[in-house]
């Protein structure tokens, strides 16, 4: 278990700094062509969604998103891609006593 809170500290969350996701506009034609995030320190896809899920709910987490050419910070709700196999590379690591 204190594997899992350990790789979820490698997951980018960044409420006001830029070094994942600018804080700007989308500049792209057409607008937002693809969105990606990170998860247990792997660039992951994002989509586009009518609500927040409780890991991007800006109010509760600090999960950002961003536009895979420009990579400007979404400001719309998103949720992680359900094509997109959640990576577990780190589970298949040999335990370090």
């Amino acid at each position: 278990m204190n594997k899992l809170f350990e790789t979820l500290e490698n997951t980018h969350n960044a409420p006001e700094d830029e070094t994942f996701a600018k804080n700007a506009p989308c500049h792209c034609s057409p607008q937002w062509p693809a969105l990606e995030t990170t998860a247990n320190g792997y660039v992951i896809r994002a989509e586009p969604r009518s609500h927040y899920s409780i890991l991007t709910n800006p109010q509760v987490g600090t999960f950002v998103a961003r536009c895979t050419n420009c990579q400007a910070r979404y400001p719309n709700p998103w949720g992680m891609d359900s094509a997109e196999e959640m990576p577990y590379a780190w589970a298949r690591e040999p335990i370090e006593d």
